[in-house]
């Protein structure tokens, strides 16, 4: 135990200015200095720090302390850690008990059982062949700590009994199997997982023959979440702090493609999307993000969910689009220049919503449309309930260039916030008449198609229209109302495949017709006292639900 006056002698030799200012941009403010709070989202400065009281305290979320809790927390270790590291700063020497904590008999363990690993790398042909293949150099296999765990190995376990940790609480570190005693990952690559300070606290375990599961993570322990670490964090802080943004990737051998290349402000998530615990260690570094995750369907659906908790966080976000699968192909087939480059082609986060959402949906017929604004609605929802009104503005004038929609319609239709006020929405979108009357004008191939509609399920304006284009009249015969009419349409409707327009169109009207028929049929069970015309109603009206179903959706009420 550390006596109160060491810790206290701690506490007076650090400056708690000096120290803050290596995680927050400080200024001085009367007799004291005040920043953005590390420990929050925020705009507006509300976090002080007083060299006199050498103390810190933020007005917006609370957060409060010394240098040793500024330190716990912003790092994100125990109280004994921070005092060890701040003793260290001022060259105080700490006299700590000679009873191990957990933490510390957990990392020593792991450390251990690494070092086997990596002698055994040494003897594998077969791992150093595999690494040989990526294009790691002898010195690269050394410099990123690569080992080796051997098939039938109990290495494990013989550590965990030379340092006479107890069996129940080495089978709680999950580094061999219980039934057997053999390791977790043998046969396999090993990959060091550090925390922070860089301390060994889990492993990655890669199939050299890429037998499934290709990727083995420890299991989480107290000491060790996914959700918490951010791979090769420890070796990127400095350079993330000193270029104020962080690149971030999906994968182990992406964030060592990225060193590899001198890009060394780069971390990687563990097999999972970018958390708030994540972003809780970014924010004292940088608000600035450059997403580099996989360009596949999970890729982008993770690239979402990680846009998501950042900007929420009021991040600033930019995202790499890939010529191939991952940064690690890029990097194998055009080095280290292929990966700077994709970098600096990396697009704003607004720009990246408007793209990938058009992949999304078809935006070239009405319900695809529909969707694709009202999927984007919610981040500009995001944007504007977070006073963001530059992102917002770039947003909406990406979806503009994407659909043709006026910076107008869109502000309207992106600040909707009820329900009631939404379904004004579809009126403000091109309706199943207006792709009617596109197509009409546009793709002659589909006009003896159209005239079979049964024009009572069309708009006057529409019908109007229709009837007068199919009597091959000139077009500056037409009416004011209906020449702006068909003026709007053409101005509204992107560009697309009209087979696929055509096709939605169709099953929409077929829709109407149904329902039309549905409708006299419940009219007609209303007053109905036959009981086998009764039966012959019912039979037809589950045919004509079981249609509705077949082409999208369900009829309200059935």
């Amino acid at each position: 135990m550390v006596s109160r006056d060491l810790v206290e002698r701690i506490k007076q030799s650090i400056d708690i200015v000096e120290l803050v200012s290596q995680y927050v941009s400080l200024q001085k403010v009367g007799s004291s200095y005040r920043g953005l709070c590390p420990f929050h989202a925020e705009k507006t400065p509300s976090f002080f720090v007083n060299p006199t009281l050498k103390l810190y305290h933020c007005f917006g979320c609370g957060a409060a302390g010394d240098v040793i809790k500024f330190l716990q927390e912003i790092e994100h270790i125990s109280f004994q850690e921070a005092l060890e590291r701040l003793a260290k700063m001022v060259g105080i020497e700490l006299k700590l008990s000679a009873t191990q904590s957990e933490k510390d008999l957990y990392t020593e363990y792991l450390t251990k059982v690494f070092l086997e690993y990596k002698k055994q790398l040494e003897k594998s042909k077969q791992a150093l062949e595999y690494l040989n293949k990526r294009g790691f150099s002898e010195s690269e296999v050394k410099t990123y700590e690569f080992g080796y765990c051997p098939n039938d190995s109990r290495i494990a376990q013989k550590i965990a009994q030379i340092l006479s940790i107890p069996m129940e609480k080495s089978l709680q570190y999950g580094l061999y199997k219980p039934s057997n005693g053999v390791d977790l990952f043998e046969g396999r690559l090993i990959i060091p997982i550090k925390d922070e300070v860089g301390k060994i606290i889990a492993f990655a375990g890669r199939s050299l023959d890429d037998r499934e599961p290709k990727y083995l993570n420890s299991p989480e322990t107290k000491f060790f979440s996914k959700k918490s670490v951010l791979f090769m964090f420890d070796s990127a802080k400095k350079a993330i702090k000193a270029l104020d943004f962080v690149v971030v990737c999906e994968g182990y051998f992406d964030a060592l493609a990225f060193h590899r290349s001198g890009i060394t402000n780069s971390v990687a998530v563990l097999g999972t999307n970018l958390t708030k615990e994540h972003v809780s260690k970014l924010v004292p570094l940088s608000k600035n993000v450059i997403l580099c995750f996989d360009n596949d369907e999970a890729g982008i659906k993770a690239t979402l969910r990680s846009l998501k908790t950042l900007i929420e966080s009021s991040f600033d976000v930019a995202v790499v689009k890939l010529s191939e699968k991952d940064p690690d192909e890029v990097h194998k087939k055009y080095g280290s220049e292929g990966l700077r480059k994709a970098l600096s082609e990396a697009i704003p986060f607004e720009e990246y919503l408007a793209e990938v959402y058009e992949k999304f949906f078809n935006i070239t017929t009405s319900a695809g449309l529909e969707k694709y604004i009202n999927a984007l609605r919610n981040w500009a929802q995001i944007l504007l309930r977070d006073r963001r009104m530059d992102r917002y503005e770039s947003l909406v004038e990406a979806t503009s260039r994407k659909t043709r929609l006026s910076v107008a319609q869109l502000n309207e239709m992106f600040r909707l916030q009820n329900p009631v006020a939404v379904k004004t929405l579809r009126s403000s979108l091109p309706s199943e008449d207006d792709y009617i009357i596109y197509l009409y004008i546009t793709a002659e191939k589909f006009r003896e198609e159209i005239d079979k509609i049964d024009f009572s399920l069309i708009s006057e304006n529409a019908r109007r229209l229709l009837e007068f284009l199919r009597q091959g009249k000139d077009v500056s015969e037409l009416s004011s109302d209906l020449r702006e009419y068909a003026f709007s349409v053409l101005a509204r409707i992107p560009e697309g495949d009209p087979e696929k327009m055509f096709n939605d169109v169709k099953r929409r009207y077929l829709r109407k017709v149904i329902e039309k028929e549905l409708l006299q049929i419940d009219s007609k069970l209303t007053f109905c006292q036959s009981h086998e015309e009764r039966a012959y109603l019912l039979k037809r009206r589950l045919e004509l639900v079981s249609q509705i179903r077949s082409l999208g959706g369900e009829r309200n009420g059935t």
